[in-house]
């Protein structure tokens, strides 16, 4: 059975965690035994649940710091890693942008989209105007000089948040020009610049589509659709089913965009026309995709092997399901990860114990 070596970062996050799941589920139940991973994982910091779930792992400093593609490059060579997945944004734009001097100088392939996709991607103006001009489903939206217009045409409340970041931090639901100005004001303290758009009600019309492209950036692999179950802006239940116009807009988004290997697309409902709106487009693996492992979409594993063995995977099927999602906990024994915290020697390598008691 033949060993891939994947190197799976910022394993303290949700994203590279659901990595990990599908490559440990595609080592567990998968039917191809032509080979399985041996998953290594890095952080910066030691107390993160990731790094006690791989088989070996590091820890490196942050993506910004002098030293981090060095690190990379260090941990491929002595390693021999074949893959690398990059789990964070700022990971993500760092090692694509190295991408040429990582495979050269290693072993590894890395499994990013292009650099230029991941720019336009990261600017949510950038992603707003690449919408509008291909004709896609956008949600209008304006930088700050056009704000006070914007909120004459559209209304309140409107949606405030930074062009540039991820995630939730720093996104405001205005519902007046008072709002707005403190939105706005806080947004640019950061350096960022404020994007305001027209603000989509039904938390229960949300949508995230998880698509892989081929690496000649040509052909669509796998493709499915999730509707989101939201509580505080989180995922925390999920139906997969056949949503199938979601899936149409999501892939028209993928080919014209000139992605290669995973994409997620998130959309919501608008209630004015009752058309899907496309929010944001995340050039990577989503931290959903466990759960389109289980559904028969393996993502992680479809990328990997189209780039590793030139395998081209056409999935079109999918069983239907519903997630539920629960916290759960992993441990240490104190003593033990305190004299591996304070060893020097790297990769590290020690287990948590996660209890079957739900």
């Amino acid at each position: 059975m033949k060993q891939i070596n994947a190197l799976v970062t910022s394993v303290g996050g949700i994203v590279a965690q659901g990595i990990i799941k599908s490559l440990k589920y595609h080592n567990k139940y998968s039917q191809d035994k032509n080979y399985n991973y041996r998953i290594y994982g890095t952080d910066i910091v030691f107390d993160s649940a990731g790094l006690f779930r791989v088989d070996k792992f590091s820890i490196i400093g942050k993506p910004k710091s002098d030293g981090y593609v060095d690190s990379i490059v260090d941990i491929c060579s002595k390693n021999n890693i074949d893959i690398v997945f990059a789990c964070s944004d700022d990971e993500l734009l760092k090692i694509s942008n190295n991408k040429k001097l990582i495979e050269n100088d290693t072993p590894a392939k890395i499994l990013t989209n292009p650099h230029n996709v991941i720019e336009t991607c990261r600017d949510k103006y950038k992603t707003f105007e690449f919408l509008k001009n291909n004709n896609l489903n956008y949600v209008p939206s304006c930088l700050e000089p056009e704000s006070e217009g914007f909120a004459k045409e559209y209304g309140f409340p409107l949606i405030v948040k930074p062009c540039e970041g991820s995630g939730s931090k720093l996104i405001f639901v205005v519902n007046d020009n008072n709002e707005l100005n403190y939105a706005i004001s806080s947004i640019k303290k950061t350096g960022w610049r404020p994007l305001i758009q027209k603000y989509l009600k039904n938390d229960n019309q949300e949508f995230t589509t998880g698509i892989t492209i081929a690496k000649n950036g040509k052909q669509i692999m796998s493709s499915i659709v999730i509707k989101k179950i939201l509580k505080h802006g989180q995922t925390y239940k999920a139906i997969i089913d056949n949503f199938p116009e979601i899936k149409k807009i999501s892939e028209s988004v993928a080919e014209k965009i000139g992605g290669i290997g995973a994409l997620n697309i998130q959309l919501r409902i608008d209630e004015d026309d009752n058309k899907a709106k496309i929010i944001e487009i995340n050039p990577r693996f989503s931290a959903s995709c466990p759960m389109r492992t289980i559904a028969g979409i393996n993502e992680p594993d479809i990328v990997a092997k189209n780039t590793l063995f030139d395998e081209f995977v056409k999935i079109t099927g999918h069983q239907s399901l519903l997630c539920m999602r629960f916290w759960n906990e992993t441990y240490l024994d104190l003593d033990r990860f305190n004299d591996m915290k304070s060893s020097k020697n790297y990769p590290k390598e020690l287990k948590s114990d996660i209890i079957d008691y739900f």
